[in-house]
């Protein structure tokens, strides 16, 4: 078994090692709020369309996600109780990383609302005790930026999801970062790897904007998307590395108090003050880019948490980040040549 304490916040224990958390590995604990179990198949013969089926008997809630293959496809369940339990069959396991894009991150987004926190699509560093977040649609360039940000004396603490506590603090959440491949051969060094820059080209192209969208497109039609996903990235393992195998001195922080607030912009040349309310419209469309992917989508009419449902509690979250983007500056940064390290440098430089 594998057991991750996220901040004393949400621990998550798992038969199936989980390598976006192993940042938070743990000794073994007692009362987990999340756990991944894996059997070898769970019930359900041939169909013709994706499907959930919920069961409200014996005072539990439970669902069975099941596809076109049935127990030959990816089949999954949750419990929803004390604690929330899903039950992956032997093919999800073999994709972990489906596993926790797809299954588990979003079910850490409703513990953490329900919890009174925010887990929110943004990169996260710390310059001089101030901490900055940066938040842009996928393949805008985020990830090179962050990594000039660290070579430059930023500590990082995260480049994906930032946890946050009100009133402006943010918590470390260092996954490994999805690294492209122009990214690959310019970073500063990419230890402990056999890849090479032919197969992070294969790989870049298949995790690109153009690859996911095309899964998108895919998703929308009658088709065993979350199998296809599971197969898929078994074979063509995304490229992920943690941040010291790229930047060996790079400086992990645990938390900072937020300051500022940026959204990256491939277009013009432009530093542009938000207000509150188009700062929430943004940090929202940003967030919910992230979950997008099936079966999210199919999943949230099911998800209940502490009697609450899920629409409630992303009502809450709404609240929750309205209330936390009221207390720091946010800012639009546009730039046609992915300029965008030097005017947050700059910027920061400034506010010193």
């Amino acid at each position: 078994m594998y057991y991750y304490n996220i901040h004393d916040i949400i621990k998550v224990e798992s038969d199936v090692i989980l390598f976006e958390l192993e940042y938070f590995t743990s000794e073994k604990f007692n009362n987990s709020d999340l756990i991944i179990r894996t059997v070898d198949s769970l019930q359900g013969g041939l169909r013709f369309t994706r499907k959930i089926i919920e069961d409200k008997s014996n005072n539990s809630h439970k669902i069975l996600y099941t596809e076109h293959f049935g127990s030959a496809g990816a089949q999954f369940s949750i419990e929803f109780g004390e604690s929330i339990e899903v039950i992956i069959n032997k093919l999800i396991s073999k994709s972990k990383h489906v596993l926790y894009v797809n299954l588990v991150e979003p079910l850490l987004r409703f513990l953490f609302i329900s919890r009174g926190y925010i887990l929110l699509h943004s990169a996260c560093l710390d310059k001089n005790e101030s901490g900055l977040l940066m938040s842009a649609p996928p393949d805008t360039g985020k990830t090179t930026t962050v990594l000039k940000c660290v070579k430059n004396g930023f500590s990082f603490l995260s480049d994906d999801m930032t946890i946050i506590r009100l009133p402006n603090e943010a918590l470390c959440f260092p996954k490994p970062m999805t690294i492209s491949s122009h990214t690959f051969k310019t970073a500063v060094s990419v230890s402990n790897t056999r890849d090479t820059d032919r197969s992070m080209r294969v790989r870049s192209l298949v995790h690109s904007k153009k690859g996911r969208a095309f899964m998108h497109k895919l998703a929308k039609l009658n088709v065993p998307i979350f199998t296809i996903n599971t197969v898929g990235q078994s074979i063509v393992r995304p490229p992920k590395y943690g941040i010291i195998s790229i930047l060996k001195d790079a400086n992990i922080k645990n938390s900072t108090s937020v300051d500022n607030l940026y959204f990256l912009k491939r277009e013009g040349n432009e530093f542009t003050k938000l207000d509150t309310s188009a700062a929430l419209d943004l940090a929202i469309e940003n967030s919910d880019d992230a979950f997008i992917f099936p079966p999210y989508s199919e999943l949230l009419k099911y998800i209940t948490i502490k009697g609450k449902s899920a629409f409630e509690l992303l009502e809450e979250e709404k609240k929750l980040l309205r209330s936390f983007l009221s207390r720091i500056s946010c800012h639009v940064v546009k730039s046609e040549n992915r300029g965008w390290f030097y005017i947050i440098s700059k910027f920061t430089e400034n506010e010193a």
